[in-house]
């Protein structure tokens, strides 16, 4: 099914045009790269040289428009919550590699999971499914890792970097979160544009920061297993 916010490409593909004031919604999207590059390798006790392959994320702006901004054959919309269980392993890694202690608890009306600096945890609400548990604790992690804000002064800048940072994390990672990222950080961009495109440059650096780290303590935990 699909999402509530798409280009207008895909909207028309679904025989839906879009409305004479439709507005449009920037997001900052990755997009994977690769360059081979020549590297000096010991096998059999002798140094040889190898290809490897690099791979990095860019990124752009792209523009989406939402349902309500199109008109045409209706279609039955996709949940803002993403409700499947396929990437418990990503989940078990993230919160090995959280800097404070994940929990899992009930957490009353909308709340899906909270970092706590004062008391040192992240919190899930126990309820969710894995893969809503793997994004919510992306969002978490960034906000314990990358967000500096006054957060009593400048919460939707917050939220908007740290769903950001984390929707790019979880696309690199093949967590697709698009159907709960998208309205956050419109919502918490109050459906300005220049909010997403003023903050570009921190949440590409740290998003890449995040996806390092994380590729790293994955390789420490290989080694280790080994």
């Amino acid at each position: 099914m699909p999402q509530k916010l798409l280009g207008k490409a895909k909207w028309l593909k679904l025989k839906r045009e879009l409305t004479e004031d439709a507005q449009k919604i920037w997001i900052v999207a990755p997009i994977p790269r690769q360059y081979n590059k020549k590297v000096k390798a010991i096998e059999d006790g002798e140094e040889i040289e190898k290809i490897e392959t690099v791979k990095y994320n860019a990124y752009r702006y792209v523009y989406v428009y939402d349902i309500s901004h199109t008109t045409g054959k209706a279609i039955p919309l996709q949940s803002e919550r993403i409700n499947c269980d396929d990437k418990a392993y990503f989940y078990d890694k993230l919160k090995k590699f959280s800097n404070v202690p994940v929990i899992e608890k009930e957490l009353s009306g909308g709340t899906l999971g909270y970092y706590s600096e004062k008391e040192n945890i992240i919190a899930i609400k126990n309820t969710l499914s894995i893969n809503d548990k793997a994004a919510v604790l992306l969002h978490e992690i960034a906000h314990s890792l990358y967000d500096d804000f006054d957060y009593s002064q400048d919460r939707d800048l917050s939220e908007v970097f740290v769903e950001s940072v984390a929707f790019i994390v979880a696309d690199h990672f093949g967590l697709d979160t698009s159907p709960c990222s998208f309205n956050y950080i419109i919502k918490w961009a109050k459906g300005e544009p220049k909010t997403v495109i003023e903050l570009g440059g921190k949440i590409q650096k740290c998003a890449n920061e995040f996806i390092e780290k994380l590729e790293s303590f994955e390789m420490q935990e290989l080694q280790l297993a080994a």
